[in-house]
Order: C-alpha cells, then structure tokens, then sequence
C-alpha cells in the first residue's frame, strides 16, 4: 500500500513542469481526492470494542468515526473469532441513540460484560499520510489521477487571478494557461470516473448485509399450492 510520497510523486508525473504552485498544494489536492473518493467507495472499518456491563456506548469512541459520514453497517456480538459463524446482530437489536452528550450506539437486548467485546463495521473518510494511505491497491492510479484533476484546478485558478491587464501578453499567456489546465483538470476527473466505473455525481448504493430469516421455499405456501395439502 502506497504513502503519500507515492501520491505526490505520482502528481509530479502527471502535471509536470515548472509550476507556481508545489508540494503543500499537491498535498491538499490529494487529501480533496481522498474526500471525494469516500463518497464513491468509502472506508472500510472493522473495530473492536470491550463491553462495560451496560447498554450504551459512544460512537465518539470508534477511532476513525466521521459524524455527518459514517455509517455502521454491521454489528457482531459476542466476538468468538474461533468460531466460524460470526454472531452478527439483527438490526432490530441495536439503534443510534442521540444524548445531549453526543451519539451513542444501545444495544437493545444485551449487555455486553467487561470480559467480553463487541465488533463494529463501519464506513469512514479515506486519509493518505507520511505512514500509509487507505485507498485499495486497484483505485490508487484513479485516485491519483482525481489527486491530479484538483490540482490542475488549482494551477488554473492561480492563472486566471494572476493576470496583470498592464501587459497584454502575459494576460493572454495566462488566460491560456488557465483554460490548459481547467480542460486537463476536466480530462483527470473522467479518467478517475471511467476507472472506478462511476458515473460523476452519482453516489453507489449502499451495501448492508443482514439475517433476513427467510422461510425456505419448500416449506412456505406456494402460490397455487398451499404447503397443509402437500
């Protein structure tokens, strides 16, 4: 997995030349692109947790939980990783319950003991960092490339606000270059779009898995064949 050296390293070869704007742009332009890849494919986030005896416990507690974002998608109680069907919890037995102290997630059948822990599946931002970037290998070079489009927006901003009307030559140097990069800022978003096979604004559904407890279909009553007559 790549740190953000290898993003910024990346940006260089994808915007090259000499540039007004350097490596602190480069990394807000990458930290946007991790922004705007969550929404699209968010983080994924297994934390464990210890009981207390009681029903509630906060959400602030989760490590990586972003309010307004994330969203648990799984609850597994108790934790026996030797086991090999994990206990996951119907939606039914657990709730978001708000506090005037913040979001707590209640267990509404269980307590777990301090001798036992529950764990939490949920969506989060992705980061990018000295130590470790979060983006799955097969989305780094989208990801890059998103990196790259909001870094060209950059450069075609600095452009179009530093234009001296005094000397006509440098305006229309200028306004060229803000165009040139506008349209490559343009030419990486679709690139991104196009790898992660993603229409642009169009948010992925999200995925929940569950214990639906359906009947099987042999013993269920058939449309024209009630299961007593069977």
């Amino acid at each position: 997995m790549s740190v953000r050296d290898d993003y910024i390293t990346a940006l260089g070869l994808m915007v090259a030349g000499e540039l007004p704007l350097g490596q602190a742009e480069k990394i807000l332009a990458i930290s946007q692109a991790m922004k705007e890849h969550s929404r699209y494919r968010p983080r994924i986030v297994v934390e464990d947790e210890t009981g207390d005896g009681g029903f509630d416990y906060a959400i602030s507690d989760l490590e990586h939980w972003k309010s307004g974002f994330s969203v648990i998608k799984t609850v597994e109680y108790p934790v026996d990783d030797d086991d090999e069907t994990p206990d996951i919890l119907e939606d039914d037995q657990w709730t978001i319950y708000k506090k005037p102290a913040g979001d707590y997630l209640r267990f509404l059948e269980d307590t777990p003991a301090a001798t036992e822990s529950f764990r939490v599946t949920y969506t989060s931002y992705h980061t990018c960092t000295d130590a470790a970037c979060t983006v799955e290998d097969y989305d780094e070079e989208a990801v890059q490339a998103l990196a790259a489009g909001y870094f060209c927006s950059m450069l075609s901003a600095y452009y179009a606000q530093n234009q001296d009307s005094t000397i006509g030559a440098d305006v229309v140097d200028h306004r060229s270059k803000s165009q040139e990069y506008a349209a490559r800022a343009k030419a990486c978003r679709a690139m991104y779009f196009a790898q992660i096979g993603v229409a642009e604004g169009k948010t992925v559904a999200a995925s929940v898995t569950r214990d639906q407890d359906a009947t099987p279909s042999w013993q269920g009553d058939g449309l024209t064949h009630r299961r007593k007559y069977r």
